[in-house]
């Protein structure tokens, strides 16, 4: 009876220290069951949901991609091989679309995410894509917060999480939180382009235009390309616009327009082409 007993607490015993875990310890050690040895994060060190390792590294190659602006192709080739390894993936899955254009079409991809996130053994999967799925589809920003407060509780120490709950915030107008978020991000990755971008859009939200291209000028020095982003592109002439640079802008957007036909046919570059060579030209009859 004794040696039972005794049993029975040793139990009791082993499943309280499994129940003490942190929801970032019982990640952490999932982590180093499945992924590669050699895993390089990046600095972004939120978890990866897939027991097949080359996921865990493919999926942080894209995150890096994302936020350094890295090429195109380069991108869409990993995130094939990520669903061709596991097609289940949730994240996998939201990320394959980045480049979907069609607003209705990558709703569904992340709608897809969404409904297999719910088989997920990670807290912070299920968290992050309910977060983007209240961010993206329902369009529900309060309810995004606090999914992604809750990712970057487990992850304060991942720009990944700290930015993208900067994108809640900035889809609810919220634009000191949100720079807030930004700026934290690149403290956590000191040379964040994608961080030094939105810190450069929160300003120019605020109608501080100077400082706003202050930062812009950050986010190119560290790798932020026109080239490979067209929503940097169309900002960053808004940005030169604003500042009064318009010759600039319409030799920049020239150039982008170079780029493909998502920038030649891009709307809110043609309008800020026609309203710098609107200016310009007031400009140059002035002088005559």
């Amino acid at each position: 009876m004794l040696k039972q007993f005794s049993t029975i607490l040793l139990v009791i015993c082993l499943c309280s220290c499994q129940a003490q875990k942190t929801e970032r310890e019982i990640e952490d050690e999932f982590v180093k069951k499945y992924a590669p040895s050699d895993l390089n994060t990046y600095g972004f060190t939120l978890a990866v949901d897939s027991k097949v390792p080359e996921v865990h590294q493919l999926l942080n190659d894209l995150e890096l991609n994302f936020y350094f602006y890295g090429n195109k192709k380069e991108y869409q080739k990993k995130s094939a091989r990520i669903i061709e390894l596991d097609p289940n993936y949730p994240s996998g899955v939201l990320m394959s679309g980045f480049y979907v254009q069609d607003p209705e079409e990558y709703k569904k991809l992340v709608t897809k995410a969404y409904n297999l996130s719910k088989k997920t053994t990670l807290k912070s999967e299920r968290d992050l894509i309910q977060a983007e799925y209240s961010l993206l589809v329902e369009e529900d920003y309060i309810k995004a917060q606090k999914y992604f407060q809750k990712v970057v509780d487990i992850y304060p120490d991942s720009a990944a999480a700290i930015w993208s709950l900067g994108m809640a915030y900035y889809y609810n107008d919220e634009y000191d939180k949100a720079l807030e978020c930004y700026q934290k991000s690149t403290e956590l990755i000191h040379n964040l382009p994608k961080g030094y971008e939105f810190i450069s859009v929160m300003y120019y939200q605020k109608k501080q235009y100077k400082k706003a291209l202050t930062y812009l000028e950050l986010a190119k020095k560290h790798g932020a390309k026109t080239k490979n982003d067209i929503y940097f592109a169309e900002y960053e002439h808004i940005a030169y616009y604003k500042n009064g640079l318009y010759e600039k802008t319409m030799k920049s957007i020239e150039k982008a327009k170079t780029y493909g036909k998502y920038f030649e046919n891009s709307e809110s570059l043609k309008k800020t082409y026609e309203a710098a060579k609107a200016k310009l030209d007031s400009i140059q009859l002035l002088k005559i």
